[in-house]
């Protein structure tokens, strides 16, 4: 991993800015490295650019459109982007994700935002996905809470986790994709690809 990567993930950590979980970023780009045919990706949930950063790593042919609404995070993640030579193939939108009009297919869709939304997301962006384009959500554990309720008395961190357990279930069992969901990697991963 370069000096900056490591700089920007400490920073991250330190500022308790999402990134993805060790075990679940290496499964995703284990997963990408063994697929040569993904190059074109998306990523719904840019935070400082640490994933797409570590995506765009893998082969020089990955070119990534990455979506925030923050604005202070997608400046930082241009900023970080920009340090570590990536500008050219990593594009930072500072968008609402569920409002961002992409153009074309991508071979692989990443969606790491706004939980309660993801749903919503991969049916907005499932035009820009072909037979084939595989689907990637994170964080559907969401640190246990979404099988095991009683471990958060939040009221809107059980609600979100409970939107977040019926997207599970109904992404097993929707016929446009073969879906495998890996609960013991990261913070749970589903690998959700298009069958028709």
């Amino acid at each position: 991993m370069s000096e900056t990567l490591e700089q920007v993930k400490k920073q991250a950590q330190e500022n308790h800015v999402p990134i993805m979980m060790d075990t679940g970023i290496k499964f995703l780009l284990e997963y990408i490295q063994a697929h040569e045919e993904i190059s074109r990706i998306l990523e719904v949930g840019c935070a400082v650019g640490y994933s797409s950063m570590k995506m765009a790593s893998i082969r020089n042919t990955i070119q990534i459109d990455t979506l925030e609404i923050n604005e202070e995070m997608v400046k930082q993640a241009r900023y970080n982007i920009e340090q570590e030579g990536l500008s050219d193939r990593i594009f930072v939108h500072h968008c609402d994700g569920a409002k961002y009009e992409a153009e074309g297919i991508y071979d692989l869709i990443f969606i790491d935002a706004a939980k309660a939304q993801y749903r919503n997301y991969l049916e907005h962006f499932y035009p820009n996905s072909e037979k084939g384009t595989i689907f990637v959500f994170d964080n559907l554990n969401f640190h246990g809470i979404v099988d095991d309720p009683s471990r958060s008395s939040n009221r809107s961190t059980l609600q979100m986790c409970d939107k977040i357990r019926k997207f599970r279930n109904w992404l097993l069992v929707e016929p446009r994709f073969q879906t495998t969901f890996y609960q013991d990697i990261g913070d749970g991963v589903a690998i959700a690809r298009r069958i028709r």
